[in-house]
């Protein structure tokens, strides 16, 4: 009996290592609204590690008229877990280092967009998300909101 029970503690050990090591490795997503004129394009860029810490990279551009804003870096870390369907990750710092690119912005404004973008992440510090899918190029997610992200290798 006391076999028996270790095989399928030992099995249900291999199942959780085979779910993290399927998720493992550098991730990516683009998403693009329009909303009164103002065109938002987010290009997320996730990397989980084997060790359950990730790192988290957000930019953001945003156009209206000829004013933009290019690649406003939001710089997020640290840990995730998995289990079953469920994607947790565990937010530890957030750091909003720079835009690549400003043009015809004011720097309040590129002040209040950041900040936005940072409170985002300070409301959300632990993020709940459902994998509707997941193979080795793609993953699919559904967060507590309802927003769906599609990630690839």
């Amino acid at each position: 009996m006391k076999i028996l029970l270790m095989i399928l503690i030992m099995m249900a050990e291999l199942s959780a290592m085979n779910q993290n090591r399927l998720l493992v490795g550098k991730w990516q997503s683009v998403s693009q609204t329009k909303n009164k004129g103002t065109l938002t394009i987010e290009k997320e860029y996730l990397n989980l590690n084997a060790n359950n810490t990730f790192s988290l990279l957000l930019l953001v551009s945003v156009q209206k008229g000829d004013a933009f804003v290019k690649d406003l870096q939001i710089k997020v870390t640290g840990i995730w877990k998995v289990h079953k369907d469920t994607l947790v990750y565990v937010i530890k710092t957030i750091d909003v280092p720079l835009a690549k690119e400003v043009y015809r912005i004011s720097q309040k404004s590129l002040e209040q967009l950041a900040n936005y973008f940072r409170h985002r992440f300070d409301t959300q510090s632990i993020r709940i998300l459902k994998i509707q899918s997941r193979n080795a190029q793609q993953l699919n997610v559904i967060n507590e909101e309802g927003k769906v992200s599609q990630y690839t290798r």
